[in-house]
């Protein structure tokens, strides 16, 4: 398939050789000549239940017999306000939810929401934030000026604000990992670099124990709950990005609170919490900070049309719904073991494969080979059934959740059918060194 008009995401203006889908069921992407796709990595990591699941539709059909989106201001629904509920008592010390569409876009309102506080309180100096080498928050403006990962950044530098980042992040490959539990921290000078810019910086975003786009990096527990006490030893808002690993992928509905323990100024979830069906984003707010806006009786003027979106709301709604009554949560704990045997399987069978990891329902690797082979996996991958896009040499697996232990067996077979037809086809002249 050849596109004349559309310009598509992470492209150049004209791609080739598109696949042209037609259909999308389960766990499967179809295409227009046929061939059966397993959707690998849940279409950017947004589909928890698959593709056209009842509930998703169930959701949006029922809705629309009432109603579907209105304005939000000044006008409200009971849908938005249970949405908002169930989000909240995920938590003990949240008050307040906002929405917005995307997950660049919560991250920004919730950076400009830690900001504001400050403003109101005469902190007008604690303008900057923290972030962690490889992190990555989205492509807004705003949310770039928090990216840990250079290439992202180059090319807008002269556009951005200046922020701190922390190196030298531990990272493991797995909950089994010794440093999951007990990390070499190098307390002393991260408490230094703390009192130094304290005065400045209003808030610390973080990954909770995933970095996405820095290649499906696993960071140790120990690791960012000390940095949690160091951030609120110094008065800095934690914002916790949770647009990936949030509401089921962890087998948790929060990763902060449920695997670290800590409830921070900021939680934003978005890709599971309409199980990938309307673009919607949500930024669950603590008490400390809307009684700031109460004590001073303010407004917060940050808007997006489409907030509160009821069509969104209602999947949202079912979905949370969906996962107080079913085992999906409990699945990915169980199946969290297995998708790391996979992975160390792969390293052992593979000469090419180095640093097998998993947690929850996500597993990852590094592949050592070229370029070129890099380049081709994509396709290689499509013929053997399977939908699969590396980050870098980061070779890695988001499958959807509803249905894990079924899907494992496929995984397998056709990620392995991948790995062998790299294997056989390509000189390990091409294999790069460690």
């Amino acid at each position: 398939m050849t596109l004349t008009h559309t310009w598509l995401p992470a492209s150049k203006p004209d791609a080739e050789d598109l696949l042209q889908i037609v259909k999308a069921e389960g766990s499967h992407l179809i295409t227009l000549d046929g061939r059966v796709i397993y959707d690998a990595i849940s279409s950017w990591w947004c589909k928890p239940l698959g593709h056209r699941h009842p509930l998703v539709i169930k959701s949006i059909t029922e809705q629309l017999k009432h109603f579907g989106h209105h304005i939000s201001v000044a006008a409200s629904n009971q849908i938005i306000e249970e949405l908002s509920t169930r989000l909240v008592n995920i938590f003990s010390q949240m008050d307040k939810v906002m929405y917005a569409s995307d997950g660049s876009s919560a991250i920004e309102m919730a950076m400009k929401l830690s900001y504001k506080t400050r403003v109101l309180n005469n902190q007008k100096e604690r303008n900057k934030f923290i972030a962690l080498n490889g992190a990555y928050h989205g492509e807004t403006i705003f949310t770039l000026a928090a990216c840990g990962i250079e290439s992202y950044k180059t090319t807008y530098a002269n556009l951005l604000t200046e922020n701190y980042f922390i190196e030298d992040i531990p990272y493991v490959n797995s909950r089994f990992d010794p440093l999951w539990l007990e990390c070499n921290f190098a307390a002393d000078k991260l408490d230094k670099f703390f009192a130094q810019i304290a005065g400045q910086t209003t808030a610390l975003i973080i990954e909770p124990v995933v970095q996405g786009a820095a290649g499906i990096k696993i960071i140790s527990r120990d690791f960012l709950i000390k940095l949690i006490n160091l951030a609120k030893k110094y008065a800095i808002h934690i914002i916790s990005d949770e647009i990936m690993v949030g509401l089921g992928r962890l087998g948790c509905y929060s990763v902060t609170k449920d695997i670290l323990h800590y409830e921070p100024e900021f939680v934003c979830f978005g890709k599971n919490l309409t199980a990938g069906s309307i673009p919607m984003s949500a930024v669950v707010i603590n008490k400390s900070i809307t009684d700031v806006f109460r004590q001073h009786q303010r407004l917060f003027a940050h808007s997006h049309t489409h907030s509160c979106n009821v069509l969104a709301a209602s999947v949202a709604l079912n979905y949370l719904k969906f996962l107080d009554n079913s085992p999906l949560l409990n699945n990915v704990i169980l199946i969290e073991p297995k998708f790391l045997e996979l992975m160390q399987k792969f390293a052992t069978k593979f000469e090419f494969i180095t640093n097998p990891r998993a947690i929850g329902a996500i597993a990852a690797c590094e592949l050592r080979l070229d370029k070129s082979i890099l380049n081709s996996i994509f396709k290689i991958g499509v013929q053997h059934g399977i939908y699969l896009r590396l980050i870098g040499n980061t070779l890695y697996i988001l499958p959807p959740l509803y249905n894990l232990s079924h899907d494992l067996f496929e995984i397998e077979r056709k990620l392995n059918a991948v790995l062998t037809s790299i294997n056989i086809n390509q000189p390990k002249a091409f294999l790069i060194q460690a």
